[in-house]
């Protein structure tokens, strides 16, 4: 049944209490706004989110096939956003999804991306097509102008219309046009995912790949486009890259935290390209060492993984701590791992990457931008004291297990060296002593395989110690006119 087109208009408004979040940008990359989009389609149950960058027709699109919403729904959470109404009903979706938003302002998230949003949404069993555009004009206005009863501010205005839907449909699609600020740079790099280093188009197996490639130490060594795709995958609720890390280090508790993203069943395609976790740790031939982590304080609970290896992690995006709420990242992994004090094992701090789930309670001491936490949030105190305490434990089993264990496998390799710079040395003399020549070369070739040996193998002499254990036993087979000369010449092949 055709629906006659109805139009409606209105003003988005904002509390008081977040507008200044809002009106400075909360926001610091153009991965930042576009993570809380997905976000959005993933708390409306879509297990399929397509974001294409189109820079011919200056948009960014994202769409999702979750469960949309009605006009009634939209002018509902957006006559003022400032409660929690994503949770009023459930803090779970209907797929038993743990909802991530919830104050609702990844729409407005998207005023620093665009000047205008268009959306298009409908439910299923509905024959209901909303239809809004969302224009941005009032973020450049003056405060005083934008002002409201309440105190509150508006944030922008919007024109909308009901057209007709399929009932068997279900989906959300937005369109940002009018693409500014630091989005318009993520634009003019869409040019570089034909570049041979870009990650466009690649399997996740070839992303995991490139990752994986030692000579790869940031990924700011890829391009823009790359950058932004490995930013969103890393803060968002998608599955872990295939074979991320060897299957003895997932046994040794990460599988479970695989599982459990896997569980969420979010695919996110990013101009075709499968989004996955950027997260890749492999060590090769290194060692490494892998412990659990896990938390039950008075205000705070959480549980995660922390991995070393012998030598620095890379890319260095993976360096530090990262922290999930309801499986969404907090930000960036901290390198600071929450101000854990930074005398305590700096080079050993590099060899770490750990991931930490926390419960909601951690949840409260979020701030709007959802990428950073208040510092004197109790739970955050509470966590972080817990973290530290672990940290330092851990940072002394990869100095004993991992640094002393390196610097063992480095002396025997030098031992094995003076070894064959020895069996060198006799060779040449053979002939003049048979017997001992060769009892000298058995005696030190049993004590190169050994860590004990390899430090004697491999130890330093000064001239005088040197002159001491010679002398000493020249003095017990050589008669004194003979150990005289014998000195001497030791004496003139030590000076040249």
């Amino acid at each position: 049944m055709a629906h006659e087109i109805e139009e409606f208009t209105g003003e988005i408004k904002v509390a008081s209490r977040i507008v200044d979040h809002l009106s400075s940008g909360i926001y610091k990359s153009p991965a930042a706004c576009l993570k809380e989009l997905i976000n959005n389609a993933y708390d409306a149950d879509a297990p399929n989110v397509h974001v294409s960058v189109k820079p011919d027709a200056d948009r960014i699109i994202v769409q999702d096939d979750g469960t949309g919403f009605s006009r009634d729904e939209f002018v509902a959470h957006f006559n003022r956003i400032a409660e929690s109404r994503k949770r009023e009903n459930s803090d779970a979706t209907t797929s038993g999804r743990p909802k991530i938003g919830r104050i609702g302002i990844g729409f407005i998230a998207a005023n620093e991306l665009c000047e205008e949003l268009e959306i298009y949404s409908t439910q299923i069993n509905s024959e209901e097509l909303l239809h809004v555009i969302i224009n941005f004009r009032m973020m450049r206005m003056d405060a005083a102008e934008r002002r409201r009863d309440g105190g509150d501010f508006a944030k922008a205005d919007y024109v909308g219309e009901i057209l007709s839907a399929n009932p068997t449909d279900h989906h959300t699609t937005l369109i940002l046009k009018k693409i500014r600020g630091e989005a318009r740079d993520l634009l003019a790099g869409v040019d570089a995912r034909h570049q041979p280093g870009s990650l466009y188009g690649k399997s996740p197996e070839s992303i995991t790949d490139v990752l994986a490639d030692p000579k790869l130490r940031s990924w700011t060594d890829l391009d823009l486009y790359s950058q932004t795709l490995l930013q969103i995958g890393l803060n968002v609720p998608v599955a872990y890259a295939p074979a991320w890390a060897p299957e003895a280090v997932l046994a040794d508790g990460l599988e479970q935290f695989s599982a459990e993203a896997n569980a969420l069943s979010l695919t996110l395609k990013y101009d075709g390209t499968d989004v996955r976790k950027p997260i890749v740790l492999r060590p090769g031939k290194k060692r490494t060492l892998t412990r659990t982590f896990e938390h039950r304080g008075d205000r705070v609970a959480a549980r995660g993984y922390f991995y070393a290896q012998h030598g620095r992690i890379q890319p260095e995006e993976l360096q530090g701590v990262l922290v999930r709420i309801r499986h969404a990242a907090v930000g960036e992994y901290d390198k600071t791992y929450w101000g854990f004090p930074a005398s305590e094992g700096p080079l050993l701090k590099t060899w770490v990457s750990g991931e930490v789930w926390a419960n909601d309670e951690l949840e409260d001491a979020m701030n709007i931008d959802r990428s950073t936490l208040r510092d004197v949030h109790p739970a955050y105190v509470e966590l972080r004291q817990a973290l530290h305490e672990f940290l330092s434990l851990f940072l002394k089993d990869v100095r004993r297990e991992l640094y002393g264990a390196g610097a063992t496998e480095r002396r025997v390799e030098q031992a094995k060296g003076e070894m064959r710079q020895i069996e060198r040395v006799v060779a040449d003399r053979t002939a003049m002593a048979p017997q001992a020549m060769e009892e000298m070369k058995e005696t030190w070739r049993d004590e190169a395989g050994s860590d004990t040996g390899a430090v004697k193998l491999t130890r330093k002499y000064s001239v005088s110690q040197l002159y001491d254990i010679v002398i000493g036993v020249a003095e017990e087979v050589l008669p004194k006119p003979v150990l005289a000369r014998f000195v001497k010449r030791l004496t003139d092949r030590l000076r040249k």
